[in-house]
């Protein structure tokens, strides 16, 4: 019978008929890894540009961008419309020059070229956010590991690492998001553990 590529924690502790906890316990002294389950968007820990409020600025200067463009090109309406003698400017507006009007138009067309620039640098963000899905195994940091050990549970993680590569290098430190279906805690019939290092500890 060929073997599993990963048994469930219940699964090793009745394998090796010792408590969940128990093993739990063995396996993170011999810094055996554990993984969980993940099915949500998963970015590198340092990409603050694509993490959860990364858009902030960019979003607050939209706005700000838009409610100046909006209001200058009401003035250079209106302007346009008295230089040509069909409308009467308020006692709080004052006629501008030629000079002066093309100015205003010069702003409004920068101000219109930084709304777009802003609108399309947030949605190529959107975008690239869409392609962060990940689907399949994380491995838990142990601080997490270390929740549950003391506890039997840990709220679920904003972190994790993703599973060592080939060549056994490190995986690397990723925040999660928008996990599907949404947990709370993250417990031992949760964790995960290779086949592979089964055998290893049991070699021990």
């Amino acid at each position: 019978m060929t073997d599993p590529i990963t048994l469930t924690l219940p699964e090793l502790a009745e394998r090796w008929n010792t408590p969940a906890p128990q093993v739990l316990s063995r396996l993170l002294q011999q810094a055996l890894p554990l993984y969980f389950y993940f099915d949500g968007l998963v970015f590198n820990f340092g990409d603050k540009w694509l993490r959860a409020g990364g858009d902030v600025r960019d979003v607050q200067d939209l706005e700000a961008q838009q409610e100046r463009l909006s209001t200058a090109e009401i003035d250079r309406q209106r302007q346009n419309l008295h230089q040509l003698g069909l409308l009467k400017l308020t006692q709080w507006e004052e006629a501008l020059s030629p000079e002066a009007l093309q100015q205003l138009r010069a702003e409004v067309g920068r101000l219109g070229a930084e709304v777009e620039r802003l609108t399309t640098r947030l949605r190529e963000r959107t975008s690239q956010r869409q392609r962060q899905v990940r689907n399949g195994l994380l491995r838990a940091a142990p601080r997490t590991l270390q929740e549950i050990v003391r506890h039997g549970r840990a709220t679920f993680p904003q972190f994790a690492f993703l599973p060592n590569a080939a060549d056994g290098t490190d995986g690397a430190l990723v925040a999660l998001e928008d996990g599907f279906p949404l947990m709370s805690w993250l417990g031992t019939t949760d964790l995960v553990v290779a086949m592979g290092d089964v055998k290893a500890a049991e070699s021990c």
